[in-house]
Order: structure tokens, then C-alpha cells, then sequence
């Protein structure tokens, strides 16, 4: 953590002086040519102090918020989202800062620029020192040492996540099968059973047990528990909180007695009105910037099958109600009929058809795909109030039906362009994953979270990972 802090500090003093730069020198006859702001070139020193300034008040926010060492249930996004919050503070603070210090000649543009920048930098330098965290622990043998009781699809999930995405190095040593848990057909070998568990742990220096199996009896539970209690080990229970919820829930008392209970989704009232806005302001500015696009894509898709270059095709809106999804077109016409005919070569475990190699994306089709460019013209369903830029994923009528009864609020938020899937992993995700993120989602909607979802589909995009 020292190191990233350090690095943390550097990088926002790093981000000023090239505004600096890029003010002072770079655009500088630029800038005063259309805002006539004048010829006055302070010293870098200034901005270095400054910088610093800003640096600092961000490494104690962020040490405010447990971004250093907190476990996220969705980690990247999650810290985007904060680093985003503490960004903008630190801006508004340092801002405070040089009026109240008297400091004319500090460009705002500098502190404007600051903001985004300086986010996505300590973002960046973030997911490089806990990767390298992870490695330099594992290799030596400093990672936190973690056993999996439980040999099902939520166990499986769970080591990926310890061993490959977990902002805090973990070390899986391996599964333990219970006594009478039922999940089972994940493939799993198991280490030792569950009379064995307790010499096999200490055997492998287990620090921390996490029972992922949510079929055990009260019984084998309770025992589970009392034996991590009296031997000093950590540990943590899966809760099929999707199952047991239909709404965003919380733990709270009532005497002795400890309740789950819902309270209101957080996307509602002015919070609503603020997400439109966004979508708005956001969505008008895209389709200018993206003008170019907007109008070559057409042209690409006609030369190469002909007309229509748009494609519409029923989708689940806000409250189970049906709307028409824009997209250009990527498969050749006629492709809908064709659908029930490949429904057995699908890859997808879910009612999701998905087909890597489906032959009838047309030539052009794939490259839109590959930089997912056919959906620019869902940013005219976003301008309607079909969509949002950042939600839940619009589902068709026939995979809503499939959905579980528990899943369905996902349906009372706004469905977006991109959301919590598209970052972590598109189409490589199954049915199932893919509730449980826009479900986290839902629940736990922000500005922040919205903004670290666009910011993050950038690189998802760059990647290309699961996109075809």
C-alpha cells in the first residue's frame, strides 16, 4: 500500500505539469486566440506545489473511502467509481485552496483537465501495483491462504475470482467436500473431506475458510462455524441473496435477532432525473463527436449488402414494457428467420443465443461487432427514454420469460448501452453471471458507478474481449 499511495501522489503531481505544458506552451497560442486569455506564463513550480496539494488531499480520500484495502463486490468497477469521487473532490478542494491562497495566476483549465485525468492515471496505476501485489505475494508466499467449502458452480466462481480479480492477494489451497451439501458439477477435485478439514487446513497454513455451498443443513453449518471460532480462522458464508430478495437489502437488529430488509432501489426521484440528464447531455454530445461514424457506418453497410442499414428489432424496457432497439445492421437480411434453425449450435448455457462463428454476420457486420459500433444508434433510443446509457442488458421478450421470479426487478431500472456486463466480459458471460451483475447494479446505483461504467468501456472495447 505505500508504494501505491506514493505513486498515487507522483501521478497527480505528473497530470499538473502536463496540463501545465499542454496550457502554457502546447495550445497556448491556441487558447488565446479564442478566449483571448492573455500571454502570462507562470513558473512550474507553481503548479508542482499544487499538484502535490491535490495529490495529497486525493490519498486521503481515498484512504477515507478503504480504497487501499477493500474487498468490492465487483472490484474494478467498484474502485473506478471511488477514485472518480475522490478525484472530484480533490479537485473542488484544491480549487478552494488556490482562491483562498490568493493564487491569480493558476490556470481552472489546468483543474478542469485535472479531473478526468488524473482518475483515469491513478486507475491505471492501481490495476498495475495489485497485479503485481498479487505476484509478488504469491511468489512469496505472502498471500492470504483461503480453503473453498463447497464443490459447486458458486465455488468454482469464487476461486477465478480470489486467484485472477481480487484487489487483495489471495491464495486458494484448495476445496473441501461437504457433509451434506448438495452442489456438486462444477468438476471439482476435492482436497479432503469434512472430517479431514480441520488437520488438512492447518496442515496448509488456511487463514481464512469460505463456505460456498448454500444447500448445507443448519447443523453442518453451525459446526463449520464453531470450528473456525476455536481454531482462529477467518471466515465467510455465500449468500443467496438473489434467491432470498427482491429488493435491495440490508442487514439490520431487532433485539438480538439479525433481519434482512428491503429498503427502496436507490435509482428513483431526483436521483432519476439527475441519470437523465446524464443521458441526455452525454448521449447529444457522443452523436457530435461521432458524427464521421454515424455517417460512414451506413454507407459501409449499403456498399456491402445493400439496404436498410438500420436494423429494429422488440426488446424489455423500464417496467416489462416492449420498445424497439436501433442497431445497424450486421447480419445479412432475413437472418431472424434463419434463427430457429441454429438454436442447437448455440454457445450460450442460458436462454441467450450467442454463436462466435454465426454465418449470417455479414462481412461488415463482424468488424462493427468486433468494436461493437452497430449499437451507436441505440444512442437515439437513450435521446427517447427507451434506454439509458449505462443499464441493465435489454432482453427480448423470449429470455425475460425464462428469467427467475426473483431476477425480475432488474426490470425496474431503465435498460442501458453498456452496464456492468459489457466490462467484465460480455458475451464470455453466462445467464446467470450476467443477472447477478445487472441485479448488483441495480442495487447499488450512483452517478459514480454510472461514470466508472463509461470510463471502463473504453478499454472493454479496446480489448475486445467476448465481443462477436
Amino acid at each position: 500500500m505505500p508504494a501505491m499511495i506514493v505513486g498515487d501522489i507522483l501521478l497527480v503531481i505528473a497530470v499538473f505539469l502536463v496540463t501545465y505544458w499542454l496550457r502554457h506552451y502546447a495550445f497556448d497560442g491556441l487558447l488565446n486566440g479564442l478566449f483571448g486569455l492573455g500571454t502570462f506564463r507562470p513558473g512550474a513550480d507553481k503548479y508542482l506545489l499544487t499538484g502535490a496539494v491535490m495529490g495529497l488531499i486525493e490519498v486521503v480520500l481515498l484512504r477515507a473511502f478503504g480504497v487501499y484495502g477493500q474487498n468490492y463486490g465487483l472490484a474494478h468497477i467498484e474502485e473506478m467509481a471511488w477514485i472518480l469521487r475522490s478525484s472530484f473532490m480533490a479537485v473542488v478542494l484544491t480549487f478552494a485552496f488556490t482562491f483562498i491562497a490568493r493564487q491569480h495566476f493558476f490556470s481552472r483549465l489546468v483543474l478542469v483537465f485535472a479531473f478526468p485525468a488524473a482518475a483515469v492515471a491513478v486507475a491505471s496505476w492501481h490495476t498495475v501495483a495489485r497485479s503485481w501485489a498479487r505476484k509478488l505475494a504469491r511468489k512469496k508466499g505472502m498471500s492470504t491462504r483461503v480453503a473453498i467449502y463447497g464443490l459447486g458452480e458458486t465455488a468454482m466462481e469464487l476461486s477465478a475470482y480470489l486467484r485472477d480479480r481480487a484487489p487483495l492477494p489471495y491464495s486458494v489451497e484448495g476445496f473441501i467436500e461437504p457433509g451434506t451439501g448438495t452442489e456438486t458439477g462444477a468438476g471439482i477435485e476435492p482436497s479432503c473431506s469434512r472430517a479431514d478439514m480441520l488437520e488438512w487446513m492447518n496442515g496448509h497454513g488456511v487463514e481464512e475458510l469460505v463456505v460456498a455451498d448454500m444447500t448445507l443443513s443448519r447443523d453442518e453449518l453451525s459446526e463449520v462455524i464453531c470450528l473456525c471460532e476455536e481454531n482462529g480462522i477467518a471466515y465467510k458464508l455465500v449468500a443467496d441473496i438473489f434467491a432470498l430478495v427482491s429488493l435491495t437489502a440490508r442487514v439490520t437488529q431487532m433485539g438480538s435477532i439479525t433481519l434482512v430488509e428491503s429498503v427502496p432501489l436507490p435509482l428513483g426521484g431526483a436521483r432519476a432525473a439527475i441519470k437523465r440528464a446524464m443521458d441526455i447531455i452525454i448521449s447529444v454530445l457522443l452523436m457530435l463527436l461521432l458524427s464521421p461514424l454515424l455517417l460512414l457506418i451506413p454507407l459501409m453497410i449499403a456498399l456491402d449488402s445493400g439496404f436498410p442499414v438500420l436494423y429494429t428489432q422488440t426488446r424489455l424496457g423500464r417496467h416489462n414494457r416492449e420498445f424497439r432497439i436501433i442497431k445497424f445492421r450486421s447480419m445479412r437480411k432475413g437472418a431472424d428467420e434463419e434463427r430457429e434453425a441454429l438454436l442447437s449450435r448455440s454457445e450460450s448455457n442460458g436462454p441467450l443465443f450467442r454463436m462466435r462463428d454465426d454465418p449470417r454476420i455479414t462481412r461488415v457486420g463482424r468488424f462493427l461487432r468486433r468494436w461493437s459500433l452497430d449499437e451507436l444508434p441505440q444512442l437515439l433510443n437513450v435521446l427517447r427514454g427507451d434506454m439509458s446509457l449505462v443499464g441493465p442488458r435489454p432482453h427480448m421478450p423470449a429470455e425475460a420469460g425464462r428469467e427467475q421470479r426473483g431476477n425480475l426487478k432488474r426490470l425496474e431500472t431503465i435498460p442501458g448501452m453498456t452496464g456492468v456486463s459489457q466490462v467484465s466480459g460480455r458475451c464470455d458471460l453466462d445467464f446467470s453471471q450476467m443477472l447477478k451483475l445487472d441485479l448488483y447494479y441495480v442495487d447499488n446505483w450512483s452517478v459514480w458507478l454510472d461514470l466508472a461504467i463509461m470510463v471502463l468501456t473504453i478499454p472493454a472495447l479496446l480489448s475486445r474481449e467476448g465481443a462477436y
